[in-house]
């Protein structure tokens, strides 16, 4: 249940959640029988999470679907099942402040669509975890949901933080909630992984803030802050101090968003009880009732005067640094656009007390404007290092205002001790402590003390401990690679120029390490690599540029840029630049070298025998090589191979082919012209298997490939060759003239003259 606080803000026993600790207070039974086709991999996922969090669990947690869920998402509140009467003291309570104050909220305060709904949620009061089941990956939010089962379990005082009560602190302790169970959700899901790794604590380096969108305006200034800003904390605590340092966090959690934003400055936090009673006498003719109390704090601040035009949006302004607490009460009153104001802001220095007056005074009338609930523009009045801000009908407050009662903390468990200042009395940490799952889907008491970390997490953390090395992460002299990656960019384009599977493959080899080269350069990107391994790089990769799920394969372009691009990381990551500057030296010599590293057999390249065709009246106009990718595509486009990342088998028995365009006789529209198309295997059966997937594919594909719906398919051991029909006649010279050598690598192939070329240019 919602415990009401002790200045007058109830919350009905079963009405509220609290995204920031994530607990909905009313449950919807499921059975067990429900639950048994996902419940295997939540079974995993949460011994997994149990094993990464060391944590006892010390009550059964029940396991049920999101769709059992009954709530919805309110913009500026987050994720609740409010009563409508206090959803709306909220939201007028932060429009008289300046934000949160977009129309369509205030009239659907209580939106129920399952759109809206959260991939997962843990509600702590009754030990229900509520997760998503028909998304198509949900271990990651199961652990990052059973993660804030643990947290809330074993550190009950951060109950203590109370949405409607402090926002700035509850921002600030949810940052290493929320942080924490990121790191821990972020763990068992690539992409999200490479972003844990890349943040950087060096300035310049990349933020996590990026990837979140943020920006300290409109609800996002509290609502986004935990998520924006707690990875990265949670994540230093933990290659710091391991596990012990996350537990470390949850115990003293950061008192404000300040101390979050400046970790330098995390000094003591002034806390703030207003003279309720005389600002209620001061409108007592007026009949207003005291409404929403609450705390705006540094990133509050920074995100009101965002929104009104006088402060960025990349990092606070310098005043805000000196930021030491505030206050504000809301007194709505009986009619529209006539309700009263009061804050109280507090500041380590005069000089911080008065920017901050002079730029509240330069937006005052836009605020009232904007908010739409007051009947007057406020005032801002410096009282040495306070600034009273009041609207009109409280000016005779001023004096006591500026007055008020305060208390200075500087721990979390000083906080919890006093009672949860300004409340009489600590709102109960061990609520919920007797409750335990009773109608769902249990999970027991399946959390072992200690025992070592999961060796993929171990791992992981590892890989982030070496990406931040700079004598690891670094390409040693980048600008000589790209030159060199330049070079054999020239020497393939016209080395290759009539084979495209080797110019394909020749690529992936000079691309690949030519965009490590310029990632390592980027600030924002160097640390992708070396936090990648090579089979996720590639999957990163994929999702980054290819998105097209019904055909991610469809294009050539598609294996230099991911294959190729794990090819190299997976050079860097074994050998460093010595690795790269190898692959550039020897570049793979086919793209199934590309596709399939694990494949090492040579490769045959063929050439047309030119001079017997012209005995013949015969001559040879386009000629080229398909490789295995152009064959792998052409059966993909005619339903012959799968979409899917599955190449087919047999295609690793590929060993080389070439395609020529013959044409015999003197006259130009000769009926004795077509396409020849002749390839090696490594065994009879991928031969036969190869042209008996072709013969389905060839009438549909006649007008693609140029070959006739009627060509001609042999097989001969382990060549197949495919002809059209009016070089029938031509199959005893292809079949005994044509040369054909085998190359184990790239620079053999070169010391024999670029064959089939006579030389190397």
């Amino acid at each position: 249940m919602c415990v009401p606080s002790a200045d007058g803000q109830h919350v009905r026993h079963g009405t509220c959640l609290v995204l920031g600790i994530l607990a909905a207070y009313f449950t919807v039974a499921t059975s067990a029988d429900e639950a048994a086709p996902w419940r295997s991999l939540v079974d995993r996922t949460i011994a997994e999470t149990c094993a990464i969090r060391q944590l006892p669990m010390k009550r059964p947690v029940e396991i049920r679907p999101m769709t059992t869920f009954e709530g919805g998402y309110t913009k500026g509140i987050g994720s609740t099942v409010w009563e409508e009467h206090y959803a709306q003291a909220w939201r007028d309570g932060w429009c008289a402040v300046g934000v949160y104050c977009a129309r369509e909220d205030r009239a659907d305060g209580n939106n129920r669509n399952s759109r809206n709904r959260p991939r997962g949620l843990y509600d702590h009061s009754a030990n229900v975890l509520y997760v998503d089941v028909e998304a198509d990956d949900y271990a990651g939010t199961v652990a990052h949901e059973f993660t804030h089962a643990l947290q809330h379990q074993n550190f009950p005082a951060l109950n203590a933080l109370h949405l409607w009560y402090n926002r700035d602190l509850a921002a600030a302790g949810n940052a290493v909630i929320e942080g924490g169970a990121h790191v821990v959700g972020w763990s068992f899901r690539p992409n999200q992984r490479a972003r844990l790794c890349m943040m950087t604590p060096d300035e310049g380096g990349s933020r996590q803030p990026r990837w979140w969108d943020w920006a300290p305006d409109d609800f996002k200034a509290h609502e986004m802050f935990p998520h924006a800003f707690g990875p990265a904390i949670s994540l230093e605590a933990l290659l710091a101090e391991g596990t012990d340092g996350l537990d470390a966090l949850l115990a003293n959690p950061p008192l404000s968003t300040l101390a979050v934003l400046r970790p330098a400055l995390d000094g003591p936090v002034d806390f703030i009880r207003l003279p309720v009673a005389e600002l209620e006498a001061a409108l007592a003719e007026a009949n207003c009732e005291v409404g929403l109390r609450n705390t705006v704090g540094a990133v509050g601040i920074w995100g009101l005067f965002n929104i009104h035009g006088v402060a960025p949006d990349d990092s606070p302004p310098g005043f805000v640094d000196e930021w030491a607490g505030d206050r504000f009460a809301h007194l709505s009153c009986p009619n529209d656009n006539d309700d009263e104001f009061a804050w109280l802001t507090r500041w380590r220095t005069a000089e911080a007390a008065g920017e901050f007056a002079q730029r509240f005074k330069a937006i005052a009338s836009k605020i009232a404007a904007y908010g739409g609930v007051l009947g007057a523009v406020p005032t801002a009045f410096e009282r040495d290092r306070s600034v009273v801000v009041a609207t009109p009908g409280l000016t005779q407050t001023l004096d006591r205002l500026a007055e008020s009662e305060v208390r200075t903390f500087t721990r979390y468990d000083d906080w919890i001790a006093s009672g949860c200042y300004p409340q009489d009395a600590c709102y109960d940490p061990d609520r919920g402590s007797h409750r335990s799952g009773q109608r769902g889907t249990k999970v027991e008491n399946s959390c072992p003390a200690g025992g070592p970390l999961p060796p993929a997490f171990s791992d992981w953390l590892s890989r982030i401990r070496r990406a931040r090395d700079p004598s690891e992460r670094r390409i040693p002299d980048a600008e000589s690679l790209a030159g060199a990656a330049g070079r054999l960019a020239v020497f393939c384009a016209t080395n290759a120029v009539r084979n495209s599977d080797l110019k394909n493959a020749c690529r992936a080899s000079y691309g690949s390490v030519g965009y490590l080269a310029r990632l390592d350069a980027d600030p924002e990107w160097q640390l992708l690599p070396a936090c990648l391994g090579s089979q996720d790089f590639r999957a990163w990769l994929e999702s980054t540029y290819y998105a097209d799920a019904d055909r991610p394969f469809a294009s050539t372009a598609i294996v230099p840029t991911t294959y190729g691009a794990a090819l190299a990381a997976g050079a860097l990551e074994t050998s460093g630049a010595a690795g790269l500057r190898a692959l550039l030296d020897s570049p793979p010599l086919a793209t199934l070298a590309v596709l399939r590293p694990e494949v090492s057999a040579p490769v045959e390249f063929i050439r047309m025998p030119r001079a017997e065709l012209a005995k013949r009246g015969c001559r040879i106009g386009a000629t080229d090589s398909q490789g295995v990718l152009g064959i792998w595509n052409l059966l993909m486009d005619y339903g012959e191979a799968p979409v899917e990342d599955a190449l087919p088998s047999f295609l690793l028995d590929w060993r080389g082919d070439r395609q020529s365009f013959i044409r015999c006789g003197d006259d130009q529209d000769s009926p004795e012209t077509g396409w020849v198309w002749i390839s090696r295997w490594a065994s009879p059966q991928a031969a036969e298997t190869f042209a008996t997937h072709y013969r389905a594919i060839a009438p549909d594909a006649a007008q693609e490939t140029g070959f006739s719906a009627s060509a001609r398919v042999d097989v001969d051991h382990d060549t197949v060759r495919i002809t059209a029909p009016s070089l029938h006649e031509l199959t005893p010279v292809l079949k005994d003239r044509v040369e054909v050598r085998a190359y184990s690598g790239f620079r053999e192939w070169v010391a024999d003259g670029c064959f089939p070329r006579v030389d190397c240019n």
